[in-house]
C-alpha cells in the first residue's frame, strides 16, 4: 500500500530533486520568494500541486524548508527583500 504525501512534502521532494528548484531555494528566504521567482518561469504548481491550493500550514512548513537551504527573513540572501542596504560610502 502506497503512503500518501501532504502536498507540501510534495513539493519539497521535488525542490530538492531538481537542480533550477534547488538552486532558487538557495537565494530565498521563504516559500513567498520562491514562489515568486519560479512564477517568472511560468511556474503554478510543483508535483502537481497548485500554489494556490495549499493551506496555511502547508505554506509553513515550506517556509522553514526553504529556510533550511541557509536564508531565512533573519538572515537574508544579499538579493532578498529582507535584505538592507548597506552605505557603500561614508
Amino acid at each position: 500500500m502506497a503512503t500518501m504525501l501532504h502536498p507540501a512534502e510534495l513539493i519539497a521532494r521535488r525542490i530538492s530533486s531538481k537542480e533550477s528548484f534547488e538552486n532558487v531555494a538557495y537565494v530565498c528566504c521563504d516559500w513567498q520568494e520562491f514562489v515568486f521567482e519560479v512564477e517568472e518561469w511560468g511556474v503554478y504548481h510543483i508535483a502537481g500541486v497548485d500554489f494556490d491550493s495549499l493551506t496555511h500550514e502547508d505554506v509553513k512548513f515550506l517556509d522553514s524548508f526553504i529556510a533550511s537551504f541557509g536564508c531565512s527573513p533573519s538572515n537574508p540572501h544579499p538579493c532578498s527583500k529582507y535584505a538592507t542596504a548597506t552605505p557603500v560610502y561614508r
